[in-house]
């Protein structure tokens, strides 16, 4: 199964199964085995997985659609979704009552091979890097070659049923002979359009005036390929357009005017060397890599020599001269700097956020105080009278004040790993500062969380659990559940705050997950043994929450919180004109009497602050 990807959907591609019975206002029944729980690979993702357990699937009835069309006539019928032998499978049926529906039955009826696709929107997602495993939806999945992307929570928003879905190799088994109705389908136009379909392949595969010379058979592939429906005739373009490109004749020289930017090149032969090719791959494509790649770089003393000739620099004979030489230039700085910038937001992205499934981003524009509106205290609106004018609305305690800070570190290159072809900067260096970024970060986050400033949780915003009873459990998640859906304003107002995540430390990961996962839980005799808080929120383990050797006594290992969504901003997170990733920039050679290095500094600017109290829910966990 394949996907692809729609701004932040996935449309993944399943098999369809309709049977259309008598008559033309009986629905036909629909199955649809929507993900069965491996490795996909999405266009703009690369391989992917997403985690059913964390799949949030309406309760109700989801709507089928024709093509993703989420009109009204686009509207095929209706169906259940659930997860059965860890696949999602989704059932219903499809009415005859719009144009687009009977269209489906009579495809159906006509023995067109129909396909699915199924619209999924992630909302967390983490990276998984190349050989390491995961246990999800039942099994181990081993990431490919250049890692792959775990979606931990995601929505189920459609299904659609296709003509051509992302994945050829879908066929579906249809059993639609029954179906009838007054004005038989137009065969004919079918067959036209699919001549037409036939006669735009053969044009695009006609050969130019110097024909495909050695490409000829792999033009022949894409041709049969295209005619089977393997491809679609915008992916034929493209692939002959790549066999156009290659077949250009090539000069050999490392730099032609019609290259790629010197400085990329470059770069992207630095990652190749330190057997980073996967992020070489992500973040310069095709052109760039292949101009990499014909460089033949057997040594790093090769780049510097490079990096002269970019800039007509005749290449000193000493190693040590040449090496300083490139040093000194533009190039190869830049290079070098974007080589550890890719690596560096490679180990950023990839390591653990938890703050991401309840904090609310937002971006200020400098370092002064800025302020924040707490959601849950809007005044409601009160009705108008003809012709009456509208009041103002207070602002008392609506907002709440939050500020920005720096933080840094420099990264250095001493000369001696070039001449050494010493790369392990950018695998280890590069990598674990990214990764430090993004813990000091998470600090920062549940450092303003335990610390609690002005009795953030507390009995007074009945966000607070005390006592025996508080420990994690089944009962008490249900108490921190109801405290959070109660929550009113001054005039008694539901504030309509829905629980998302629970945030556990380690200690209590086994418990958090019996309580959110198993089906049954031991009852007294004559009570009900279902599990009421199975799949109530999701959850997170956040090994700071008990850390007491960095936060003392603020830390514990039994205390437990509850927070809504992010929108509805328990926590604030902000970030410099929105930069969420640390700053990488150049800072020039370091010369002294020992040692030449050229250098970069890495900052970040963040902060945190506690927001909305009705939005979360602290249990102190005592025994």
């Amino acid at each position: 199964m394949t996907a692809v990807t729609t701004e932040n959907i996935l449309l993944a591609s399943a098999s369809v199964t309709v049977e259309a019975r008598d008559g033309t206002s009986k629905p036909a029944s629909v199955s649809i085995l929507a993900y069965s729980g491996g490795v996909m690979t999405v266009p703009g993702w690369g391989p992917i997985a997403i985690d059913l357990t964390g799949l949030d699937i309406p309760k109700g009835q989801i709507g089928i659609l024709a093509d993703h069309d989420a009109s009204l006539r686009g509207v095929v019928g209706h169906g259940t979704a659930e997860v059965r032998d860890n696949s999602l499978i989704v059932a219903g049926s499809i009415s005859p009552a719009t144009d687009v529906a009977r269209q489906v039955i009579e495809l159906a009826r006509g023995g067109f091979d129909l396909q699915a696709s199924v619209g999924v929107e992630p909302i967390e997602h983490v990276r998984v890097r190349a050989g390491e495993t995961v246990g999800v939806n039942g099994r181990t999945l081993t990431a490919p070659t250049g890692g792959m992307t775990l979606v931990k929570r995601g929505r189920l928003r459609e299904v659609s049923v296709v003509a051509l879905a992302c994945d050829p190799s879908t066929r579906v088994a249809v059993a639609a002979s029954g179906y009838r109705r007054a004005d038989s389908p137009d065969e004919e136009r079918i067959r036209s359009d699919e001549r037409e379909r036939v006669r735009s392949i053969e044009a695009a595969c006609q050969p130019g005036p110097q024909g495909w010379g050695s490409r000829e058979s792999d033009v022949k592939a894409l041709r049969a390929s295209a005619i089977e429906g393997d491809i679609t005739i915008d992916e034929l373009h493209a692939r002959l357009l790549e066999v156009i490109r290659d077949s250009r004749p090539r000069t050999g020289a490392p730099f032609e005017r019609s290259s790629p930017p010197k400085a990329k090149v470059i770069e992207a032969a630095i990652l190749m060397r330190a057997g980073l090719t996967p992020i070489a791959e992500r973040a310069h494509g095709a052109a760039v890599m292949e101009a990499a790649d014909r460089l033949g770089v057997a040594h790093m003393l090769d780049l510097c020599r490079m990096a002269l000739e970019a800039e007509r620099i005749d290449a000193p004979r000493g190693r040590e001269e040449m090496v300083r030489a490139a040093l000194s230039t533009i190039t190869l700085p830049e290079a070098l700097g974007g080589a550890a910038n890719r690596v560096l937001l490679d180990g950023y992205g990839e390591t653990p956020a938890t703050w991401r499934a309840f904090g609310a981003v937002r971006s200020v524009p400098d370092f002064k105080g800025a302020t924040a509106i707490k959601p849950s205290f809007t005044q409601p609106l009160e009705p108008v009278a003809h012709g009456g004018e509208l009041k103002h609305g207070g602002a008392i305690e609506t907002t709440t004040p939050f500020s920005i800070d720096t933080f840094g570190k420099m990264l250095s290159l001493d000369r001696r790993d070039l001449i050494n072809d010493d790369l392990g900067m950018f695998d280890e260096a590069a990598r674990a500062m990214g990764q430090a970024a993004m813990r000091k970060l998470s600090d920062l986050v549940y450092d303003t969380v335990l610390t609690n400033a002005g009795s953030f949780f507390s009995s007074g915003n009945a966000n607070l659990l005390t006592g025996a009873d508080t420990n994690l459990g089944v009962d008490s998640l249900g108490l921190a559940i109801a405290a959070m859906l109660t929550q009113r304003d001054a005039e008694g107002n539901n504030l309509d705050i829905r629980p998302a995540t629970l945030v556990v430390p380690p200690q209590l990961q086994s418990i958090a997950r019996s309580v959110l996962e198993s089906e049954f839980i031991t009852a007294p005799a004559n009570a009900p043994t279902g599990n009421s808080a199975r799949k109530a929120v999701a959850l997170e383990v956040e090994p700071r929450l008990s850390n007491t050797a960095k936060y003392g006594s603020k830390a514990s290992l039994k205390a437990w919180y509850l927070f809504g969504a992010a929108s509805a901003s328990p926590v604030i997170v902000a970030f410099l004109n929105g930069r969420q990733t640390p700053t990488v920039e150049y800072f020039g050679l370091n010369q002294d009497a020992n040692r030449l290095a050229v250098s970069w500094r890495v900052y970040f600017d963040f902060g945190a602050a506690l927001c909305d109290p009705r939005a979360a829910v602290r249990s102190k966990g005592e025994a």
